[in-house]
């Protein structure tokens, strides 16, 4: 499994644009599952499980690992073709085109994120300097606010290439969410 796949067609771009099918991606956590599997943690149909299931196998969004037969069923066992997904690379690909229900996705695939970083510190065994966390929010005008997602971006593309390399020396690995979006301002304030 990849570190991170890019979004890079409409097509992919459409299926990953519905939030069940982000729940699905998110909740293989590295584990393979077979729909009957997904359908159970979802309380949901099985026939509506792999069709979504179907559809991000089309575009190669998940792939089939392995196949095991069952009181003479084949399952099928699934893993998403990366840990994260990007949509980094499709901005230049809406042109116009209407996916209204994109800001829900990326709303979920936030939501998600937080969830695995609770699950992730849940588990997690490290001494209190070991952390760092910055959490704050701030006034900014649109030049202000397109300099900091530079450098967020920056970080981003630093810690990538950190987790592609190969390296003699010891490592250990982190959990890094950047998150940034616009709030409401208090209408009390």
């Amino acid at each position: 499994m990849n570190d991170f796949f890019y979004i890079t067609d409409l097509e992919q771009l459409r299926v990953f644009s519905d939030p069940l099918r982000v729940k699905i991606l998110w909740s293989f956590y590295g584990h393979e599952k077979t729909g009957k599997m997904l359908a159970d943690e979802f309380n949901m149909a099985p026939p509506k499980i792999r069709y979504h299931l179907t559809e991000l196998e089309r575009v190669g969004l998940v792939k089939v690992v392995r196949t095991e037969l069952k009181n003479g069923i084949q399952q099928k066992f699934y893993l998403p073709v990366a840990e994260k997904f990007s949509l980094e690379k499709v901005s230049s690909l809406l042109n116009g085109e209407n996916f209204s229900n994109l800001d829900d996705v990326l709303k979920e695939n936030a939501f998600y994120a937080l969830e695995e970083m609770r699950r992730n510190l849940a588990e997690a065994s490290f001494e209190k300097h070991e952390l760092l966390q910055i959490s704050y929010k701030v006034s900014l005008t649109r030049q202000e606010k397109k300099e900091l997602a530079g450098k967020l971006t920056e970080i981003y593309e630093f810690v990538q290439q950190k987790s592609n390399r190969k390296t003699a020396e010891s490592t250990q690995n982190y959990y890094i969410n950047l998150t940034m979006f616009p709030i409401v301002k208090d209408p009390k304030a």
